[in-house]
């Protein structure tokens, strides 16, 4: 009843894109409930992380609509932030699945590796793709899309170093670590600490760099310039927590209750967020009325004139 008289008539009243996002955003509700992800998370999270993994299903029509549109460069990258994000969500679905099922974490040590690896894999090369996205971004606004092989290359590149870097702890670069009941990197290794800082902070610098530079410069309206300083502002909130674990590992301080869970929802935030805001409102801008927000500029075959 409260939802058929009090929410149904707002989501109503909204705009589709709007009420697309919002519907998505409430499923993040459902993990940040649980405790622990493995005792009473065991039915949200694997709620939340199937309707994460059909949000880049979404993500994957887009990039199929963006190429069949001709813009190669877009959805070049769009598929890259799509398997960056599935990395993550979809091996992790199926775990938490095993896990519920069985009643306690499943794979034992072998799969805390497991998990570890394609959860160090997919932090790396998300934020690495976000990057790729925002420069994609700041090149249509100021000139055009490069080429989108070289684009391409560019995502390779970031999903190799993604992979060495993740596989550090399984090469004897200190070890994969419980937390909460989940598995990730050591925040008590200073290693496994500098890799994350490596990758984390220049990219979340370049991403501001590229959204900051479109924002000031630009003659784009303002719902896009201030939407895409949000995209930075989500993109920072996603990671920022892994900042004080950093600290507060290398120093021995104890941690508080929930702040990995947190960490770690908001982390996997970013596998249904990106969805809604690339797939849907950066898609708006940049493809779907890409004429109406900035100057259309011949990209069309440049991938395959320099192939």
């Amino acid at each position: 009843i409260f939802f058929r008289e009090r929410i149904g008539p707002v989501l109503l009243q909204m705009a589709p894109n709007t009420r697309l996002a919002t519907i998505l955003l409430s499923c993040m509700v459902l993990p940040a409930t649980a405790e622990n992800v493995f005792t009473n998370g065991l039915i949200y999270l694997p709620i939340y992380l199937g309707i994460a993994s059909l949000a880049n299903v979404f993500l994957t029509l887009r990039a199929w609509q963006t190429w069949a549109k001709g813009q190669h460069a877009e959805s070049t990258c769009l598929v890259t932030l799509m398997l960056s994000n599935a990395a993550w969500c979809v091996p992790c679905f199926v775990q938490c699945v095993g896990t519920a099922i069985q009643g306690e974490f499943w794979g034992g040590d072998i799969g805390c590796d497991v998990m570890g690896f394609y959860s160090a894999f997919a932090t790396y090369s998300s934020q690495m793709a976000t990057v790729l996205m925002a420069l994609v971004t700041h090149q249509l606004v100021f000139s055009s899309a490069g080429p989108w092989n070289h684009l391409a290359l560019l995502a390779a590149g970031a999903f190799g170093a993604s992979a060495l870097l993740a596989l550090l702890p399984l090469v004897g670069v200190g070890s994969f670590v419980k937390y909460e009941g989940f598995c990730y990197i050591d925040y008590h290794n200073t290693a496994h600490c500098a890799v994350w800082l490596l990758v984390m902070v220049p990219c979340v610098l370049a991403v501001l760099y590229y959204y900051g530079a479109v924002y000031k410069f630009s003659a784009l309206p303002p719902k896009v310039t201030q939407g895409l300083v949000l995209f930075w502002v989500v993109f920072l909130c996603g990671w920022v927590l892994g900042l004080p674990l950093i600290f507060l590992g290398l120093s021995g301080s104890a941690y508080p209750k929930g702040l990995n869970l947190t960490s770690a929802v908001l982390g996997h935030g970013m596998n249904l967020v990106n969805p809604i805001l690339y797939g849907v409102f950066w898609h708006d801008w940049f493809v779907s009325n890409k004429s109406t927000y900035i100057v259309v500029q011949p990209d069309d075959d440049r991938g395959e004139a320099s192939a």
